[in-house]
């Protein structure tokens, strides 16, 4: 973990995929190697750089300060491949980037709602009864996950006959009520020679291992004993990888893979059969800084043999190949839908293919603030989809601490609890009533903003634009805000701001300038830009979120008894639109509909446009290209900063609405129950005009 701003002051970072999480401190090589970084030119000025060393190879990144600023790149392989992106402003640079490394995949919708999993489970009527809590209890939750104690003895592409032998069905009785589910897949393959383990057998047969020097299959260990690890840049790899998901999609209808352990992680430092100590791969003259000070450390020999290639060139790129087999293994069993699948090991362009969350992080304050920083680079890597396990992963979490941290990871790009083996639940129900309802109350929230939150990774998919960003890509010439990682910015116009430190009931926050800044939920001014509030309340059941002046965000209207899920929040007729006025009483904003599942770039869908200026909004779509099922019906208009006066009226062409809130201390006007002239609602794929008239 690391803060956003990084020291300059002779600081090293090393990059080298490395699977084991412990020894945390700055600059340590963790689960990917991403060489890329962004720099705002001067102070106060908006003119950025980007520099990409494309490059796999381990290297050490030193970053200096005297007698000059500087970035120094010391590789020990490959090739000086460098990029330098330059940009008007830091998304410009972003944007440059990605457009560079391939543009983020566009997920189904689902894998925007909630996710819950853990690794110890132990069998499927515990998992079942887990879901069944939040059923009842109302929170909502998109996907059940399963860790590797659904497998037979930890191996690939089985179930446990014993603890799991329901699952199938169990998957298919989520499937009945609109849940999804996700199981996980190990890179490394039992070892387990001529006992008839089928995927090992036709892994030999078709030559897909990595081999060590001599031209032995190498052997590691892992969960299951010892193990072999398949070469994932050899093309007869995907095919078989390909046919082995296959085969166990039709034992279980998953709907995504996660993908874990592809540093590669191996619990032997390189391989049963040892390292050739005396070939300069395995000992070269300049090593990394790398932890235990070797290459080998919990992975594989550097002389192993992929099918091209040394591992010593190809390390950092396990996961990144691992990911793209994948996710052609996940195209060739649904061709017309979209892939999911989770990599904990990234490569520069990962976020073509595949989401991401930040490891075994533990339950602690301390690690749950790091998240921010942490999510927020991985958007500017191309992996707008990442999160971090909510309430931590490693140790017990506690009430409060998995309070705050559901609270901050119902606005993470990825949203998942997940905990480790032994450790006490921690699942939004496991807390008592009073808990799980605030934890309730901050996901709802998620699923009324999925709208927006849905538009953003499209336009990720679209251009590159990073879903989270920290303040100063919007706000570049605020320098207050380059120092800034514990509140962060859902695109351009949601700010949140949680919690981080133990029984705190307010939390600093500094609005940046020169934006009008408005609580999201009652639309009131909460503060004009370049403002500090070094103690805003935020009791035990807020976390606060704000939205920026000039904006329209299209809300789903609360769904009462019914618990939504993403893909129903999508397919809601009924919206309300949000509007924020800046301090020229303007305000715009957007709407993308489609099913949230299509691949194609030619499927259906919908879009539509609101523009807010002389107290006249006016919401269009193109009607010759709205398809039918997307068109929203807008139920409720709400506006923030209409000013003060005696009375307010609001018209749709020369017809009054009858149905009209104004509150002239706060400045908060609320239109429901829209009806148009000609007597029909208003929707979004026709030209609408809503005037409204104040008195003062």
């Amino acid at each position: 973990s690391a803060p956003l701003l990084r020291d300059m002051d002779n600081k090293k970072h090393t990059m080298w995929a490395n699977g084991a999480y412990y020894e945390q401190r700055q600059g340590v090589n963790l689960y990917g190697s991403h060489p890329f970084y962004l720099n705002v030119e001067a102070e106060g000025s908006p003119e950025s750089t980007g520099v990409l060393m494309m490059n796999s190879n381990a290297m050490d990144v030193l970053l200096t300060k005297k007698p000059s600023p500087s970035v120094t790149w010391k590789t020990i392989g490959g090739v000086i491949d460098m990029t330098v992106f330059v940009g008007d402003s830091p998304l410009d640079v972003i944007r440059l980037y990605n457009e560079k490394i391939g543009k983020p995949f566009l997920p189904p919708v689902w894998a925007l709602g909630f996710h819950l999993c853990r690794w110890g489970y132990n069998n499927t009527g515990y998992m079942a009864s887990v879901m069944e809590d939040m059923i009842l209890q109302g929170v909502p939750v998109d996907v059940q996950w399963n860790d590797i104690d659904y497998m037979s003895e930890h191996e690939d592409f089985t179930i446990s006959p014993d603890r799991f032998a329901d699952l199938p069905r169990y998957v298919d009785y989520l499937h009945m009520h609109g849940k999804r589910y996700v199981a996980m897949m190990d890179p490394a393959i039992h070892a387990r020679f001529n006992e008839g383990y089928a995927p090992l057998e036709s892994g030999l047969e078709m030559d897909v291992f990595v081999r060590n020097n001599t031209g032995d299959v190498l052997i590691g260990n892992v969960w299951p004993g010892d193990t072999v690890f398949p070469d994932f840049l050899a093309a007869n790899t995907s095919i078989w990888w390909k046919t082995q998901l296959s085969k166990f999609s039709k034992s279980v209808s998953y709907d995504g893979i996660w993908i874990d352990m592809n540093e590669p992680q191996n619990f032997y430092d390189g391989s049963a059969q040892g390292c050739p100590w005396n070939d300069p791969l395995e000992k070269p003259p300049y090593l990394p800084g790398v932890r235990k000070s070797s290459l080998q450390w919990q992975t594989l020999c550097m002389t192993a043999r992929h099918h091209q290639y040394r591992h010593y060139d190809v390390h950092n790129l396990y996961g990144w190949s691992e990911a793209h087999a994948t996710r052609a293994a996940l195209k060739y069993q649904r061709p017309d839908n979209r892939t999911f699948l989770l990599s904990r090991s990234t490569f520069v362009g990962s976020g073509r293919w595949a989401a991401h969350w930040t490891g075994d992080i533990s339950a602690s304050w301390s690690d749950m603030a790091a998240t921010i920083p942490s999510l927020i680079n991985f958007n500017m890597y191309g992996i707008p989809l990442v999160g971090a396990d909510i309430c931590g992963f490693n140790g017990d979490s506690n009430e409060e601490l998995c309070t705050r941290w559901s609270q901050l990871g119902a606005f993470y790009p990825f949203s998942r609890n997940h905990n480790t083996l032994f450790a006490r639940a921690q699942e939004p129900t496991a807390w008592g009533t009073e808990t799980t309802a605030i934890i309730r109350s901050a996901l709802l929230q998620r699923y009324r903003l999925m709208l927006y939150l849905y538009n953003l990774f499209v336009q990720a998919n679209e251009d590159g634009t990073p879903v989270m960003q920290a303040l100063f890509m919007q706000f570049p010439e605020d320098t207050v805000t380059y120092n800034l990682d514990r509140q962060f910015l859902l695109g351009s116009d949601m700010m949140v701001c949680p919690v981080l430190e133990k029984g705190a009931k307010t939390v600093w926050i500094y609005f940046p300038s020169p934006s009008l800044w408005y609580s999201m939920w009652t639309l009131e001014l909460a503060s004009p830009g370049g403002k500090l509030n070094p103690e805003y309340p935020a009791p035990r059941d807020t976390i606060p979120v704000f939205a920026r002046g000039g904006s329209i965000i299209p809300v789903v209207m609360e769904t009462g008894h019914v618990t939504p899920t993403a893909e129903s929040v999508l397919g809601s007729h009924d919206i309300s639109l949000n509007c924020y006025l800046d301090a020229n009483g303007e305000a715009r904003g957007e709407l993308f509909v489609d099913d949230g599942l299509s691949e194609s770039a030619q499927r259906p869908s919908h879009h539509a446009q609101f523009r807010l200026a002389n107290q006249t909004l006016t919401i269009s779509g193109d009607a010759a290209r709205s398809e039918a099922g997307f068109v929203r019906q807008v139920r409720t208009v709400r506006i923030g900063g209409v000013g003060y006066g005696s009375k307010v009226e609001v018209f749709i062409g020369s017809r009054p609405q009858p149905h009209v809130q104004y509150d002239a201390d706060t400045g908060v006007m609320v239109v429901s129950d829209l009806i148009k002239e000609s007597g029909e609602p208003v929707t979004t794929d026709t030209t609408t005009a809503i005037t409204w008239k104040l008195t003062k």
